[in-house]
Formats: C-alpha cells, sequence, structure tokens
C-alpha cells in the first residue's frame, strides 16, 4: 500500500469538466464510470460520503460487464467492511486533519478474509486508487478498481491527483444535490395532510411520516434526509406517540380517512 499526498499533484485534466452536466441526476454514476474508464482504464468505480452524524452515504457504484454488482457490494462493504478499510484507519490517524490523500491498494493489503473476499476476489477485482478527502467533519472517498493482473502504474496515480479537485468537487457537488432532491421529495399534499392530522408534529417528523407512507425504508429516509438511522427511528417513534398509532399501517388508515 502506498500513501500520497493529495494535494502536490499539477494541472487539472480538462476531460472531467463534462460531468458537471450530470450533476444531481441518475445518470451521473454511469457517466463517471465511463469517464473513469477512459482516464485510468477502471472496471469499477465507488465513492462514499460521511455525513456529520456518522452515517455513511453511497455517493456512486458503478461497474463495467452485464452483472450490475457494484451497489450491492457498496451496500455490503458500508454494513460489514467500512472499518476494516485501510484508508478508514488512515483517515482516523494522523492523517484526520482537513485535507486530502491519495492511496493505492492492492487486495494483498487488505488484512481481514471475508472483507478481501466478498469486495474484492468475488467480483474480480485486485487494484484500487483511493481519492479520500475531509473537510470540517465529513469525508468523501472515491475509490477506482482495477481487475487481476493489470495493476496501477505510477503515472496513472500522477493522472488521478490531476484531476482530483475537480473530481472531488464534483462528487461534494452532486452528493449535495442528491440530498437536496430527497428532502424536497416529500410530497406537499401529504405533507398537508399529516399535518391536519396533528399540528403538533415537528416538520421533521412530518418529514419521516410522510416518507414512511410513500413505501420508503428507515434507512432509505435516513439517505433521503441525511441523518442517521437512530434518528430516523426517535423521529418515528414521537411521531407515531403524538399520533396513536404503531405502525405503518395504521398511518396509511389515519391518511385515507
Amino acid at each position: 500500500m502506498q500513501v500520497y499526498d493529495g494535494g502536490r499533484f499539477g494541472t487539472q485534466d480538462p476531460g472531467c469538466a463534462g460531468l458537471i452536466a450530470h450533476i444531481g441526476h441518475s445518470d451521473f454514476g454511469s457517466q463517471f464510470l465511463t469517464f473513469a474508464r477512459s482516464a485510468l482504464g477502471t472496471d469499477h468505480v465507488t465513492a462514499f460520503a460521511t455525513t456529520h452524524c456518522g452515517t455513511i452515504q453511497t455517493v456512486l457504484a458503478e461497474n463495467l460487464g452485464p452483472r450490475r454488482v457494484a451497489r450491492t457490494v457498496a451496500d455490503r462493504y458500508i454494513r460489514r467492511h467500512w472499518n476494516n478499510d485501510p484508508v478508514t484507519r488512515l483517515l482516523a490517524g494522523p492523517a484526520a486533519r482537513d485535507g486530502r490523500i491519495i492511496v493505492d491498494i492492492d487486495a494483498a493489503d487488505v488484512e481481514k478474509g471475508d472483507y478481501r473476499r466478498e469486495c474484492y476476489a468475488e467480483i474480480n477485482l485486485d487494484h484500487r486508487l483511493s481519492v479520500a478527502e475531509k473537510r470540517n467533519g465529513r469525508t468523501m472517498r472515491l475509490s477506482v478498481y482495477r481487475a487481476r493482473d493489470d495493476d496501477f502504474r505510477q503515472e496513472d496515480v500522477a493522472r488521478l491527483g490531476q484531476m482530483a479537485d475537480l473530481l472531488m468537487a464534483l462528487l461534494w457537488r452532486h452528493d449535495e444535490a442528491v440530498s437536496a432532491e430527497g428532502s424536497r421529495g416529500v410530497d406537499d399534499n401529504l405533507d398537508a395532510r399529516i399535518q391536519r392530522l396533528e399540528p403538533g408534529l415537528t416538520e421533521r417528523e412530518r418529514q419521516v411520516c410522510a416518507l414512511i407512507a410513500q413505501g420508503v425504508t428507515s434507512e432509505g429516509i435516513g439517505l433521503r434526509l441525511g441523518i442517521g438511522l437512530n434518528t430516523v427511528l426517535t423521529y418515528r417513534k414521537r411521531a407515531y406517540a403524538r399520533l396513536g398509532i404503531s405502525s405503518q399501517n395504521e398511518l396509511m388508515r389515519r391518511l385515507m380517512m
């Protein structure tokens, strides 16, 4: 594993500027992979952001080939392996100050066997370059991967370093745009109906109830609103208590009355 100072590289690569038009759109991830494939020969790309409350959000997860496995592997990585990632440990140590690092990792650098198997071997990945940036208590982590027998070279590290300023800015902006859209995604009519049922509910409690009524899971609500799962459950508990209900079905019945 090699660690580089992410701020020491030179000029930007103008090619990544074309991604700006896709910020906030559903095709941002696929366009990002297309660019990363062209610029760095990558087969698989992920990006994760942490919120101020410690929740980990998948910003994008894309892979080449007919099996769309990247999102499934990303979800598994967050649930089981985030804390075993060497980059996580680096950011928790001396490099925890605000700034950016670039890390060159091979599967052999990953110590825990099930992590190496589930996130590398089972999907034929072996080599990874990661850019990790910490700012104001949050982190953004971009990782690009190649398959076995296709290692990244020093010039690939340099090229990623040249693009890092703009790529990370694009990822931060896309994450903000998607989070803002999720917050606006609560149906106004549904919000008004919930408010009529119980005027004493806070705005956040109404948002949680509206998303529950739309069938969004607790984890999905947390991602949309940028809050942790335990916070979602607390808002739900308080809202249900004020409404005098104990389940999603009861909430739906009250809304249909």
